[in-house]
């Protein structure tokens, strides 16, 4: 089936788009992101291969839909590991004759931004989920990252930011990119009706009988899994009803549980590890947290929402796009576990208002946050380069 890629002016390119998807190792909201692109993009017919880890829900979700997936390692470090990253992403684009080459994180971006001059004819689009390395100062010891990013700044045909915070930084860091660079907000399923809590909470094995508090996140020092853990000590303390969940896993895996038993709230707080849906996670919660200290956008805060379940995160980054401070949840500053805690007990103590903040949360990622409209636009912008790679074509003639 021919995927009929249409320009923002209404022009229709009948050809075959084939686009290679390159993507790190990832479990979380980037790995969700993916996932929803390779489905919405199966659904039109586009010839889509995935360059990523072999196993994970991306290669899952590749081979789903029959789509091609192949291996390339960008967990390693150093100038090496990331020259053979290039090789074996080159080849993939190669092999399936990509049109588009579309990466995900800057480290992805760099080994498409690599290939470049080796896959001619093809377009580089780089979606951009997180702050770049160094981005607060971008020190002068900090050079080999400042390269990095200015080197796929420079080469990318088109920057995709998933907030205008993310896209802010972006153009900070280059005045080009601002001609070159769109923001397309992640996009959830939010067609699903909210799961009832006691069932949810069920099938997670939790025995609640009162109102739970949880975070779902990578258990990375960016996410704020310490700040977390000392406001639910704070909220045990003047709540002693609730119980709490931190759902993911990560390289503070070990650092988590002895917090959690150092403070005392081995009976209380529940650490769930991986989890391959969070959607009983979020159905289980009365609120989440994002307690992060750095997020280029929220993925799991789309997802509460579309739960109705009010949202209480830290005002950094690209968070306040998402949750709405005083309607779709309360917003904090960051590293301040008092300040997270409050705002919870502040929810926990008016259950009214977070079911209200819940309901206009719902509506609000309905409105903004839906997959099926983040598909459409990301395959705009692929329309977009086809349509003036064709009007160059054109006028080379």
């Amino acid at each position: 089936m021919e995927a009929i890629a249409r320009a923002v002016d209404g022009k229709a390119i009948p050809e075959p788009t084939r686009v290679l998807m390159v993507a790190p190792p990832s479990r979380g909201g980037l790995a969700r992101h993916v996932v929803a692109l390779l489905e919405g993009l199966a659904c039109e017919g586009y010839e889509v291969g995935v360059s990523c880890q072999p196993d994970g829900p991306i290669a899952e979700a590749a081979e789903a839909h029959s789509m091609p997936v192949y291996a390339v390692n960008l967990g390693g470090r150093g100038p090496s590991a990331t020259l053979v990253s290039v090789v074996q992403a080159a080849r993939a684009a190669g092999a399936m004759h990509a049109r588009i080459i579309h990466t995900h994180a800057f480290r992805a971006g760099l080994v498409g931004a690599l290939m470049m001059p080796g896959a001619p004819g093809a377009k580089l689009v780089a979606t951009i989920h997180n702050f770049p390395p160094g981005a607060p100062t971008m020190k002068a010891g900090r050079s080999r990252e400042r390269w990095a990013v200015r080197m796929l700044l420079r080469r990318a045909d088109r920057l995709i930011t998933v907030s205008e915070a993310l896209r802010g930084k972006l153009i900070e860091l280059r005045s080009g990119a601002e001609a070159k660079s769109i923001t397309i907000p992640n996009g959830v399923n939010t067609s699903q009706e909210p799961m009832e809590q006691e069932a949810a909470q069920e099938m997670l094995g939790l025995r609640a009988e009162g109102p739970v508090v949880g975070m779902v996140a990578r258990l990375a020092p960016a996410k704020g899994i310490p700040q977390f853990l000392d406001a639910c000590k704070l909220i045990s303390g003047r709540f002693p009803a609730a119980r709490f969940v931190l759902a993911g896993g990560g390289p503070l895996w070990k650092e988590a549980i002895a917090k959690r038993d150092e403070l005392g709230l081995a009976d209380r707080l529940d650490l769930l590890g991986e989890v391959a849906s969070t959607r009983e996670v979020m159905g289980a919660l009365d609120m989440l947290v994002v307690a992060s200290t750095s997020e280029g956008s929220s993925v799991v805060a789309m997802e509460a929402m579309s739960q109705g379940k009010p949202v209480v995160a830290t005002n950094v980054g690209g968070l306040p796009e998402v949750v709405v401070d005083g309607e779709t949840g309360l917003l904090v500053e960051a590293d301040d576990p008092a300040a997270l805690a409050q705002a919870a007990l502040r929810l926990l103590g008016e259950p009214e208002l977070g079911r209200q903040m819940g309901l206009r949360g719902r509506q609000r990622a309905k409105q903004c946050f839906d997959k099926r409209e983040m598909v459409a636009r990301v395959k705009e912008v692929y329309a977009d380069l086809l349509r003036e790679e064709a009007d160059a074509a054109g006028g080379r003639r």
